[in-house]
């Protein structure tokens, strides 16, 4: 996988989850003047260490899976299941969030039923998820070069 794959998969993980709305960004960072900039440097350090430290970790230990990676860090197997169900669990509370949240803008937006929105996303994920990794990749490749073009196309008038 190129280098440049990887890169766009992590910004679709980071911003494309919609989790942040510019609004959010700018309250928490700008409206802060000299401090938030700081804020920014200080989010980004981490936020790029984690990572570097996490391909360093799957790199030395040859890490091709998530129940892999889970071992490294969790010897004993109950705590590892129990580890393994809580991330589970946030993993699908924070997709069905996502799920409503894009309903609720569709609908907003444009409209549409709230709950034909969200099936309409469900079912395009679940088509997505079918494809593994390969699928999520290629998406990223596709919407983060589109994201960041219109981002840096927006002027503030």
């Amino acid at each position: 996988m190129s280098i440049l794959k990887v890169v766009f998969v992590i910004i679709g993980t980071l911003i494309g989850a919609g989790f942040a709305s510019g609004q959010e960004i700018y309250t928490f960072f700008f409206s802060y003047g000299i401090k938030g900039m700081l804020g920014i440097i200080v989010s980004g350090s981490i936020i790029g260490f984690t990572i570097y430290k996490t391909f360093k970790i799957l790199e030395k230990n040859n890490i091709k899976n998530y129940k892999e990676f889970l071992n490294v860090f969790i010897k004993n197997e109950r705590l590892k299941e129990f580890a393994n169900a809580v991330i589970n669990i946030f993993i699908l509370v924070s997709f069905y969030i996502m799920i409503a949240g894009f309903g609720a803008y569709l609908e907003q937006e444009i409209n549409l039923n709230s709950i034909l929105g969200s099936s309409i996303l469900a079912i395009l994920c679940f088509i997505l998820f079918k494809t593994n990794i390969n699928g999520i990749v290629k998406i990223n490749e596709i919407l983060i070069p589109i994201l960041i073009v219109v981002v840096l196309g927006i002027r503030d008038k």
